[in-house]
């Protein structure tokens, strides 16, 4: 295959962009490897993924901190994998996440979204597709667990097709963590203090439950 071809669907660490459009999304966890749909209906940011779609089809999804428009720091890159045009004038988008970054600075563009300088280079490992060392049947137990007592149901059927690494994303992208865990979980230095952070939010969150629960009872 020509290699200008491979590089549109190749992403190493020389075509990370340090600017890119930036989408905060509120309580929203994209992780490398990661798999995200979004459903895009504002104007200006149809705008900036049909910008998106012209350039590298890259775009930054952000948590805001707080309602004063302020950011975290820390966000990850998502590729837009494939997209549809609605009837009703929507793109529904699928992003796979790429590599983590760190916000720098941003500016409102004339197209009404902002653009972001970001760095990629402590976060370069976040290409690397090597198979973590993880207890999955644990994992999905404490998930499952999770899941059960929030009223929710999780698929162990598609997540028995899944990798290691597509696990640790997925699982920790769909659960409902507070958006200081979902933070926690993206700023995990490395893959190993993910899981740890993971399996730490997952105890606490099981504690928490199971003491109001008994609580109540009491009462």
């Amino acid at each position: 295959m020509d290699d200008n071809i491979k590089k549109l669907f190749e992403v190493n660490s020389e075509s990370l962009p340090s600017s890119i459009p930036i989408f905060p999304l509120d309580n929203v966890l994209l992780l490398p490897f990661g798999k995200l749909p979004l459903n895009i209906f504002e104007e200006r940011y149809i705008k900036m993924t049909l910008d998106s779609l012209k350039s590298n089809r890259m775009i930054g999804i952000i948590q805001p901190k707080n309602n004063n428009n302020e950011l975290f720091q820390m966000g990850c890159i998502g590729k837009i994998t494939s997209y549809i045009e609605t009837p009703d004038y929507r793109l529904v988008l699928n992003l796979e996440g790429v590599c983590r970054f760190v916000l720098h600075d941003r500016n409102l563009t004339q197209r009404g979204y902002y653009q972001a300088t970001v760095d990629c280079q402590d976060y370069l490992s976040d290409l690397n597709n090597m198979e973590p060392n993880v207890d999955r049947t644990e994992l999905i137990q404490k998930y499952t667990n999770f899941f059960k007592m929030k009223k929710l149901d999780i698929d162990k059927d598609v997540l028995a097709e899944t990798s290691n690494l597509q696990l640790l994303s997925t699982l920790a992208m769909l659960a409902p963590f507070n958006k200081i865990d979902k933070q926690a979980i993206l700023e995990s230095p490395n893959i190993s203090t993910r899981i740890t952070t993971i399996n730490s939010i997952l105890d606490l969150n099981t504690f928490q439950v199971v003491s109001n629960k008994n609580t109540n009872q009491l009462n």
